[in-house]
């Protein structure tokens, strides 16, 4: 009743335990923010130190599928964490590591994605937006100044998710790359284009043929990595040679003929000759003939 004495008390009551709610609901924010950054620390293997800030909090994930070459291999699918403050980029890994097992006993599932690249949205000079064709379909891209280059470079992705929607994806990334570099207007960040224009076309990206044609271009790259003799360096197979010709052995004429072959082929494969392998006949010797005198008053 009003004329109750305890009326107002009561509402003064009522009123701080509203703002006490509204503390402990942002504070779980902030906890469910952090937590968010950690799951994504975990989930994307090699991803960056620095991204645990207490001032980063995860605004929006989204999957999608490059449409260059200039990030990583076209085709490849990618997920884009977008951050209040930069914009974390990680690919599908094609091999996935074993699981982690913490000392508590809990065992983590293992990171499914492989970090790419880390690009603060301050980088970022404009969105464009691609027009939707027959031949191209919820595709994007993003004209990005890295500090190491000296001119523009150009990302372009195509989103494989009915959510978020390709308008209010841009609008959020936009949003918060104004944010970032403090400008008002973020419609002006943003810009529409044919995409005739940047040569981009998602019509092949399901296809049978496209599939077959990246599962190529990887098995190529494996081959010729496992088949680079630049993995192993000329100190090494020098070392692996010392340590099969070691004078210890009981037949030196045999030695010599054995150190004399391989340093044949070591000549043709390396294509310089070493110092060090050069004068291994000659200390060979020499250290025969030293066992050789001080073994002869036992003949």
């Amino acid at each position: 009743a009003d004329g109750n004495p305890d009326k107002v008390s009561l509402e003064n009551a009522i009123e701080l335990l509203k703002e006490v709610m509204t503390h402990i609901n942002e504070d779980k924010r902030k906890t469910e923010g952090q937590r968010q950054i950690f799951d994504v620390v975990y989930e994307v293997d090699g991803c960056p130190a620095n991204l645990l800030s207490s001032h980063r909090n995860l605004v929006q994930r989204v999957e999608t599928i490059v449409l260059d070459d200039n990030l990583c291999d076209r085709g490849e699918q990618v997920t884009l964490f977008l951050f209040n403050d930069c914009l974390e980029i990680a690919r599908k890994r094609h091999k996935v590591i074993s699981s982690f097992k913490s000392p508590h006993g809990q065992t983590r599932p293992p990171a499914s994605l492989k970090h790419v690249v880390l690009m603060p949205l301050s980088q970022i000079r404009g969105v464009l937006d691609i027009k939707e064709t027959e031949d191209c379909h919820s595709a994007f891209a993003l004209v990005v100044r890295p500090p190491t280059e000296q001119s523009n470079l150009l990302f372009s992705f195509q989103l494989i998710v009915e959510e978020p929607k390709k308008d209010y994806w841009l609008r959020l990334l936009c949003r918060h790359v104004a944010n970032t570099i403090c400008k008002a207007d973020s419609e002006n960040i943003i810009f529409n284009t044919d995409p005739e224009f940047l040569e981009v076309n998602t019509k092949d990206m399901d296809s049978t043929l496209s599939r077959a044609s990246r599962a190529f271009k990887k098995t190529s790259k494996k081959v010729t990595r496992a088949f680079s003799f630049t993995k192993t360096p000329k100190r090494v197979l020098q070392r692996a040679l010392m340590a099969h010709s070691t004078p210890d052995t009981k037949s030196p004429t045999g030695n010599r003929t054995y150190l004399g072959s391989q340093l044949a082929s070591t000549s043709s494969l390396a294509g310089v000759q070493s110092p060090s392998l050069v004068s291994l006949p000659a200390m060979f010797e020499k250290k025969y003939h030293t066992f050789s005198r001080s073994t002869t008053h036992l003949i």
